[in-house]
């Protein structure tokens, strides 16, 4: 019996002492995803807002299982996205012009980065200001790297923004 109680309390120190080490690693790792995200991030933006199609669609998952929503449109699959960016042309802007840029590891496959930007052209005519696109950029680990498997962003009046 005493065996007994013994192998179960070393088991559960053991337990939890690995529990440890794996949670200290996962921290540490998850700097390093955030950075690794990040870096893809801001390629991302700059070919985006320089008009670079073949970096920032270089960008992407190459699946039919990526899935864009923006500007009013939604496309499903790489291909149908490379086709319609083909026909596109990207909006002005500077990597600057990214704000409240957020990046959150969800383990070492997977990030997300949330962020606000100007909305390209005028203001919003019937109230008279400012519009801001709110996105939501999903990143998943490849074999080639790290690449945007999903992108949503609308627009809001900028007044609504949280600064």
């Amino acid at each position: 019996m005493k065996r007994r109680l013994f192998l179960f309390l070393i088991t559960g120190v053991l337990g939890a002492s690995s529990a440890a080490v794996a949670s200290s690693q996962s921290s540490k790792s998850s700097g390093g995803v955030e950075r690794e995200v990040r870096e893809v991030f801001d390629r991302w933006s700059m070919a985006l807002t320089r008009g670079d199609k073949k970096t920032y669609l270089e960008t992407f998952w190459n699946s039919p299982r990526l899935v864009i929503r923006v500007a009013g449109g939604e496309w499903r699959g790489f291909e149908a996205y490379r086709k319609r960016m083909e026909a596109a042309q990207l909006p002005p802007g500077s990597p600057s012009d990214y704000r409240n840029v957020e990046t959150v590891a969800l383990g070492s496959d997977a990030a997300v980065v949330t962020y606000e930007r100007p909305a390209p052209g005028q203001a919003n005519a019937s109230a008279g200001e400012a519009l801001i696109f709110r996105g939501t950029v999903a990143f998943t680990r490849t074999a080639e790297g790290w690449k945007i498997a999903a992108w949503h962003a609308h627009s809001v009046p900028e007044k609504s923004s949280a600064h």
